[in-house]
């Protein structure tokens, strides 16, 4: 009888145990599954390192805008003169390619630097199975940017009416929500890591900017570095350094940024930063 009792007994306390085993775990499963959920849903922010290998920025639904940056000897064939570009990886647009969800707007940016003979760029942005252009941004100059563009979900071509080459693809993904609350603005800049021996232009105009110019100036105009990458690019062989004289190094980093300012008041502060940069 008492072994029957202490059974009993010994039954009852191991279920109630594993009842609040259960319970736990269950709790646990719902707190580990909820964050996973949420960064799922919302995203981030690609890393530099990301962009510049794989040529490409998914962005989430948290972005309004994105700063889409044509680089400095963009206008150069890369097919033909591939030693006088920034790099042979986002060599026309930082990324080559956009993915993003519908009621992000994109905002093109020239830093195509003018010295010697200026290259002004007019970027149309094209259907990709008709072939019909959507949007042309007109002519850009240097420090410019496109008026903010919102396309239709789809898949685009972005390619130069002077410079056929400069091509880059868009993918708009469908978005119900379109993006009407998001005020996050994304893009990309490209620095020299280390400070250049000659930081003049054929002018005379001096130009401060590298990396370390660049970590100040950033926050001090309302942009947060979010991610930087260095990479190395001498492919000249002819040249000093075996880097493109106008380059002023092979050595380059990639920032990626963001900014809740107002664009238009962002793509004013870029304009300054892009001109306080050495490549020329």
């Amino acid at each position: 009888m008492k072994t029957n009792v202490l059974f009993f007994i010994l039954s009852v306390s191991l279920n109630y145990i594993l009842v609040l085993s259960n319970v736990n775990v269950t709790d646990q499963l719902i707190e580990g599954v909820t964050p996973s959920t949420s960064t799922s849903t919302t995203g981030s922010i690609p890393s530099a390192q990301s962009v510049y290998e794989s040529q490409s920025i998914r962005l989430p639904k948290s972005v309004g805008s994105f700063i889409w940056y044509i680089v400095n000897e963009a206008h150069e064939d890369i097919n033909k003169e591939s030693q006088k570009l920034m790099s042979n990886h986002n060599p026309d647009y930082i990324p080559t390619n956009i993915i993003m969800p519908e009621g992000v707007s994109l905002l093109i940016l020239d830093t195509d630097a003018p010295w010697d003979t200026p290259h002004p760029h007019t970027i149309e942005i094209k259907n990709e199975a008709s072939g019909k252009v959507i949007h042309s941004t007109g002519k850009l100059d240097y420090t410019n940017s496109s008026k903010p563009i919102l396309l239709p979900a789809g898949k685009y071509v972005a390619e130069d009416t002077v410079y056929p080459w400069m091509k880059g693809t868009i993918t708009v993904l469908p978005n119900k929500g379109k993006n009407m609350e998001a005020n996050q603005t994304v893009g990309a800049f490209l620095a020299p890591t280390k400070q250049v021996s000659n930081n003049k232009d054929n002018d005379g105009g001096v130009h401060p900017g590298w990396l370390g110019y660049y970590r100040t100036e950033f926050p001090k105009n309302g942009f947060k570095i979010l991610s930087e990458f260095d990479f190395h690019y001498a492919e000249c062989s002819y040249c000093p350094g075996k880097f493109w004289p106008d380059q002023k190094t092979s050595d380059h980093t990639l920032i990626i940024y963001s900014s809740n300012q107002p664009i238009e008041v962002a793509v004013q502060k870029l304009a300054k930063m892009i001109w306080d940069n050495v490549y020329i």
